[in-house]
Formats: C-alpha cells, sequence, structure tokens
C-alpha cells in the first residue's frame, strides 16, 4: 500500500481554506484532510512539507484541442491524446477531455476511438475522462474557426453514430440547439448520459431557455461563438448569465473574453456557475503549433492563435494562467479560481465525489504551486505525474 502525506500548505479544497492544513492519502485515494495538528500522527512513505505553497485539487480541463504539437482531429490517434495528457498535466491539468472539433467524420471517428483507447491505458499525464464534441451539429453563422465544410444540420442517425465510434467515451458535445432537429439532438445525447452544452450558436433569448428546459446544463465558452449580448434580444448570453440551472464554460485567456467580462460572468453565475476551459491548440502555454488549421492558415498572436483572417482559432493557455488571470485581472477570490477549475467541471461531469475536491474519498489528484500559481508538484492517483527539478 503507497501512501502520501502532505502538510503545511494552504488547502484550499476549494470549498474551504485550511491554513497550515494537511492530507494523508493511501492507494491513491485521499483518507484525510484537516489542519497539520490534527494529522500530526500520521506518516507515510511520501511526506511533503508545503509550508509557504498552496494546496488544491488537480485542475479539470472539459475543453482542450490538441497538446505536445499534435491536434486530435489532425492527428486521430491514441498517441496524440497521450501526449496532451503530458503536456498539460505540467500545468497543473490532472483531468481532461480532449475534444474533437468539426471536421471529416471519419476523422472524428477516430478521435473519439483514440480517446475510448486512451481511458483503457494507464497514462504517465493527466486523466482521461472521456470525449468532448464540439461540433459538427452547430450553426454556421456562428462557426468561428470551424471548417463550414464539414458542418451538419442536427441528426440523430450520426450523432449515434459517432456514439457507437467512442464507444462510451463520449462526455460532452457543444450543439447549436435552434437549428431543425437540434431539441431532438439534444433529448438523445441526454438519454445517452452525455452533457450538452450550448455553443457556436444563434439561438435566441427564447430558443436557449427551450434548450435549457431540455438539460442543457453548460455554454460552451460564453461570449465566444454565440449571438451577442443586446438590451432588446439577450440571446443565449442573457439565459446563461440569468439561470442557475447551466454553467458557464470560460476561456479566461483575457483575449477571447477582456478581465470586466470574466468579472461579469463571476459576479452573475457565482464559482458554481463557471468552468474554466482552455480550448488550447498544439499546446498549453502556446509553445508549439503548426501553420496550419484544416489546410488553412494559421498565426499565433497576442496569445491566441487566429486564421488569417483574423478569426479566433483557439487559445494558447493553460489552467494555471486561467486560475491567475481570474483572480489577478477579473479580481475574484482565489479559493473561487480554484472551484471555477476543480470543483465546478467536476459536478458538470457527475463526479464531484470524485475528483475536484479535497475530501476523503476522492481521488488524490493533487496540485503543490506557489502564490503565482507557477507549478511545482502534481499528482495523479497519489503518485507524482510533474515535479519542477
Amino acid at each position: 500500500m503507497s501512501s502520501l502525506l502532505i502538510a503545511g500548505g494552504t488547502l484550499l479544497t476549494p470549498f474551504e481554506e485550511i491554513e497550515d492544513g494537511a492530507l494523508i492519502a493511501r492507494d491513491g485515494v485521499i483518507e484525510r484532510v484537516g489542519t497539520r495538528a490534527e494529522l500530526a500522527g500520521e506518516h507515510a512513505d511520501v511526506e511533503i512539507d508545503a509550508r509557504g505553497r498552496i494546496v488544491c485539487p488537480g485542475f479539470i480541463d472539459l475543453q482542450v484541442n490538441g497538446g505536445g504539437g499534435a491536434l486530435l482531429t489532425e492527428a486521430p490517434t491514441v498517441e496524440t491524446v497521450e501526449r496532451m495528457t503530458r503536456d498539460f498535466v505540467r500545468f497543473g491539468t490532472t483531468a481532461m477531455l480532449p475534444t474533437a472539433v468539426t471536421a471529416d467524420e471519419d476523422n472524428v471517428c477516430r478521435a473519439l476511438a483514440a480517446v475510448r483507447e486512451a481511458m483503457e491505458r494507464p497514462i504517465a499525464g493527466a486523466r482521461v475522462l472521456g470525449a468532448h464534441l464540439e461540433g459538427p451539429f452547430i450553426n454556421p453563422v456562428r462557426k468561428g474557426a470551424h471548417d463550414e465544410r464539414f458542418i451538419r444540420r442536427p441528426d440523430v442517425p450520426m450523432f449515434e453514430q459517432l456514439l457507437a465510434a467512442s464507444k462510451g467515451a463520449l462526455r460532452l458535445i457543444t450543439l447549436a440547439p435552434e437549428l431543425p432537429g437540434g431539441l431532438d439532438l439534444l433529448a438523445a445525447a441526454r438519454a445517452a448520459g452525455v452533457v450538452v452544452s450550448i455553443g457556436h450558436t444563434d439561438a435566441t433569448y427564447e430558443e436557449a431557455f427551450r434548450a435549457i428546459d431540455a438539460g442543457a446544463s453548460m455554454a460552451t465558452h460564453l461570449f465566444n461563438g454565440m449571438r451577442p449580448l443586446s438590451q432588446r434580444e439577450p440571446g443565449v448570453i442573457g439565459a446563461v448569465l440569468e439561470s442557475d440551472r447551466i454553467v458557464a464554460g470560460a476561456i479566461a485567456d483575457t483575449v477571447h473574453v477582456h478581465p470586466s467580462v470574466l468579472s461579469l460572468i463571476y459576479r452573475a453565475k457565482g464559482a458554481e456557475g463557471v468552468a474554466l476551459v482552455t480550448d488550447a491548440l498544439w499546446s498549453a502555454g502556446g509553445i508549439e503549433g503548426s501553420e496550419e488549421l484544416q489546410g488553412r492558415g494559421v498565426g499565433l498572436r497576442d496569445g491566441a492563435w487566429y486564421l488569417k483572417d483574423g478569426t479566433l482559432a483557439g487559445s494558447a493557455l493553460s489552467m494555471n494562467i486561467a486560475v491567475r488571470n481570474m483572480q489577478r485581472l477579473a479580481h475574484v477570490p482565489l479559493i473561487d479560481c480554484v472551484r471555477m477549475a476543480t470543483a465546478t467541471p467536476a459536478r458538470l461531469l457527475g463526479m464531484q465525489d470524485e475528483i475536484g475536491v479535497l475530501k476523503a474519498g476522492a481521488k488524490a489528484d493533487i496540485v503543490i504551486c506557489d502564490e503565482d500559481l507557477r507549478l511545482e508538484k502534481v499528482f495523479v492517483g497519489g503518485v507524482i505525474a510533474y515535479e519542477v527539478t
């Protein structure tokens, strides 16, 4: 039986802040959490002094398109998924949904199958929780950088083919519910246990609420790829900010969403209503990339990826920087920033007792970092997955 003891840091559970805290985990599962004094008699195979450091759950990224220099739908293999998990764990992501974007149907099926295969393998980096399918059932009016050649109207039989290709790996789908057949597809996805996110959509306020009433529980990268907020037509944004039944995905890179708007989202939704995502393309932190996206020119500028026509294509973000941006630029308390990167996405997936929290019975997915959110050690299942040497 392997065991891990971390003591002396500030624990952000993230529902409680424990000064001079401690936790002990055995065989990859947290056994006790409390103050260092309360755990004074505990010993473990690995003991870490975390004084002066922040200890929090590992981050959970629900939307990540590639990593390690590869993009999932352009290199749809299990090796790509493994590169993604190793790349992002360096920045505190301990669980992720590799994301297949709108592409040739064969490539999408292969990407979903690769995620399924990765889930069945022992992985050295972040956990693979399943796949996020962003498209092809989106509105071409709000396509963003998605390739219009492969966009499809909502089609339940096609969805069922993709679901079968994933062999149970599909956990989240982004769709435009206002399109003909959109609510039927939403119902089919919910019946299959797939979380539905409204995104790349031109839905009105009323259409958005119909989707929420039908079971949509997330909005993909709020403010991006959707009808703008207006005083006379609030659209999806107004519906999401108003409803407590739907979580807003937010790309906190300050390029996709201005810091003042990130602050507005938090003030409207609270930490329980926002899930931070990266929507990253080829790598965490944007250190690697390609000059082409599905045959179209693309470049890195001011911390984000753009098509040559100026369309935002994705971020160059890592989760620790997303948390730091929310704290420092959107002026959100750190504990709530951490919650938006951990407990909230875990709850969206129905995994709130397993990941995204430091409590007895949860997996020992743990981040140790300094006050600037610079990572020092990352544990996945109580085993070191990354450390600064």
